[in-house]
């Protein structure tokens, strides 16, 4: 007997710059939401590859996954009705976004707690930045270069 594993994984990558957050305004199922830059682990793809692909096809921006922040199972989402299964992960790049034509969203650096109060994002989103921010905020602690995000 053969196992698969979830259908519809789906990968994101927070992007921390200056205590503010890559999000992607797009629409999902029909609404305007606020999102992590991601989407879909294709065949024969790890998360880690997806990730970095997706980052590339969305804002034109190499990134490397740096640490696995929240794997919260699969997931019904009401923004499309049906299961998903998405990983997060905090990622480190270079440059500026830079979204291609045709691609159906915006990307902006915005500060956390602008894009968690909007009330349009996905809960599981919510807890990657969280997890994200402090991470990052023991990481400048820990390098004694006096750097906090407010």
């Amino acid at each position: 007997m053969t196992q698969q594993g979830p259908a519809n994984v789906r990968v994101y990558g927070v992007l921390v710059r200056g205590g503010r957050v890559l999000i992607a305004d797009e629409q999902v199922g029909g609404r305007d939401v606020l999102k992590l830059p991601g989407g879909a682990v294709e065949a024969g793809e790890t998360p880690e590859q997806a990730l970095r692909r997706e980052f590339m096809e969305e804002g034109r921006l190499e990134v490397e996954p740096t640490r696995l922040l929240h794997v919260p199972g699969t997931l019904y989402s009401h923004w499309i009705h049906g299961l998903y299964t998405p990983i997060y992960y905090a990622v480190e790049g270079e440059g500026e976004p830079a979204t291609p034509p045709g691609e159906p969203l915006v990307l902006r650096f915005m500060e956390p707690d602008e894009a968690v109060a909007s009330g349009r994002m996905a809960v599981p989103e919510v807890v990657a930045i969280g997890r994200a921010l402090t991470a990052h905020r023991r990481s400048c602690a820990g390098r004694g270069d006096g750097r906090t995000l407010q």
